[in-house]
């Protein structure tokens, strides 16, 4: 039976009662109000040093976390999408970045058609055995996200197909509440959001920009107190195609991702988008080496992430900004990546 989208699946009739009614009472075991509702243990939570953001898309989308992208109609956030997970679905460079292991993406769409995706997937060069890992769902009948019904689908099928990333395309197609009321971000998040980030599971919803000269999505501002990020998209498109997308950072919770993040999107010979770096004032890059040089002197390894370095150089006593500190790491990653990737040449023979 089809359900349309929107309405709740109607409760199963069961001629001799719901099936749990029927076990008998020496089989059933309930779990103590502790044991539904554990407390911290915080021995575990202060044990070692703190834990380092862990990224599926560098500066852009962390594990475990919520993230809306709001953008005007037209501006290219399904096709950037759509690049991400199919790059983190297959294993492939994502904005620029290095190969990693393929991560499993669950995307729910209402607004591309099924030719559209076909035909943006081919121009990136993808064939269909290859996104076995890439989970779509075209125009899905589920319940509206902001209730139950719809968050506890939404969490079963990304246990389903353990889902690294979740990626909701877009907002304003998967809720029933009033757009203009908080109460129905506050259920989305209730319900859909709050289960997805407790399974660690990184969640981008795509939004609309609100009217012309706005500065952010249309609705209710409630809409974003419950995401860790929100970053607005704009392009910019020059002749034969090729277009700057800024992705700018609005707000976010900590100190993780970058103010803006700056991307070119290719068409040829494939299309793609990479991630691309202004140059740090002169005063800048010298901090950035210095940066460098006392993180080798603290024998710092080049994999060591931001929240690490910072806690090391402060407890040198090495004072910096933590811009500079993100720029650093990401040096040192970087350099080491070439040095991996880079071909060892052949030893010459003597004789």
């Amino acid at each position: 039976m089809s359900i349309p989208y929107g309405q709740d699946y109607p409760e199963p009739e069961w001629p001799d009662g719901p099936p749990e009614d029927n076990v008998p009472a020496e089989l059933k075991t309930v779990p103590s109000i502790g044991q539904r509702h554990p407390v911290l243990d915080w021995n575990r939570v202060f044990e070692g040093a703190p834990e380092d953001v862990e990224w599926l898309v560098p500066d852009v989308i962390a594990r475990g976390r919520a993230y809306s992208i709001v953008a005007t109609a037209k501006a290219g956030k399904s096709l950037l999408m759509l690049d991400v997970a199919a790059g983190l679905a297959t294993g492939r460079p994502v904005l620029g970045n290095r190969k990693r292991k393929p991560q499993r993406v669950l995307y729910v769409d209402l607004e591309n058609s099924q030719d559209d995706i076909a035909d943006r997937l081919r121009d990136m060069n993808y064939r269909p055995e290859q996104l076995d890992n890439l989970r779509y769902l075209s125009f899905p009948t589920l319940p509206t996200l902001d209730s139950e019904a719809g968050g506890r689908e939404l969490a079963e099928l990304a246990e389903l197909h353990d889902a690294s990333l979740v990626i909701i395309d877009t907002l304003a197609r998967v809720v029933r509440g009033e757009e203009n009321s908080a109460d129905t971000y506050r259920n989305l998040y209730r319900y859909a959001l709050a289960p997805l980030k407790a399974q660690r599971r990184a969640v981008v919803r795509l939004d609309h920009m609100g009217k012309v000269g706005a500065s952010g999505a249309r609705g209710s501002s409630a809409k974003n107190d419950d995401v860790d990020a929100v970053w607005l998209l704009s392009q910019r498109v020059e002749k034969g195609g090729l277009a700057y997308v800024t992705l700018a950072l609005e707000r976010q919770r900590g100190n993780a991702h970058p103010d803006r993040v700056k991307i070119l999107r290719e068409v040829e010979p494939i299309l793609r988008h990479v991630a691309i770096e202004d140059e740090p004032p002169l005063g800048d890059q010298l901090r950035i080496q210095e940066t460098i040089a006392e993180m080798a002197r603290l024998k710092l390894d080049p994999e060591t992430g931001g929240k690490r370095a910072r806690t090391a150089l402060r407890a040198a006593g090495f004072k910096v900004r933590n811009d500079i500190v993100v720029a650093a790491v990401k040096a040192r990653k970087k350099a080491a990546e070439d040095a991996v990737d880079r071909p060892i040449p052949e030893l010459a023979t003597f004789g």
